[in-house]
């Protein structure tokens, strides 16, 4: 909503529009206008900067994902797999990330879904197939000789689609 008079109408061309405020409820509109513009009210400052601490040093509930390493076995975050899995994917070309499922027994990952956006008119499989493959190199790197996730177990679900770049 714009609040500043259109400085091409004059008092004669609001006669003629049929507007009925006269020059001097503009001034007044103007002065409001402007007043507010420079208003800020400082408590947002120390309120967003209150917030912004609280967010940053909450903790986030982590479950654990065990991997195993020559020295024996050990505990991943689910973040911290999910972190690597989509840094992994990222660095695709022609997929984005849209979301991560780890679904966890107890500390055993028994599979994983990622969503994933793909460009029309890219063909789906062989995109979704390099995902997997990236997905699967991660999840070895992250996860060492853990047991593996066969690949009915890692999903890879496409939920956007994203247009080429004349039709956006």
């Amino acid at each position: 909503m714009a609040m500043t008079p259109d400085p091409r109408r004059t008092p004669d061309h609001q006669a003629e529009a049929g507007d009925s405020r006269t020059e001097p409820d503009l001034t007044v509109l103007d002065d409001a206008a402007a007043a507010l513009r420079s208003y800020t009210d400082q408590s947002w400052a120390g309120a967003s900067q209150r917030i912004l601490d609280h967010v940053l040093t909450a903790t986030r509930r982590s479950r654990p994902v065990r991997g195993r390493a020559a020295t024996g076995p050990f505990h991943v975050s689910d973040q911290v797999l999910t972190a690597y899995l989509r840094a992994a994917v990222d660095d695709l070309d022609d997929a984005e990330l849209t979301s991560v499922r780890l679904d966890l027994d107890d500390d055993r990952l028994r599979a994983v879904t990622l969503g994933i956006t793909v460009r029309y008119p890219e063909p789906i499989h062989p995109i979704a197939a390099r995902v997997r493959a990236t997905a699967m190199e991660a999840l070895r790197a992250v996860l060492g000789s853990a047991e593996p996730l066969s690949p009915p177990h890692l999903t890879i679900e496409v939920t956007g689609i994203e247009p080429p770049p004349g039709l956006r």
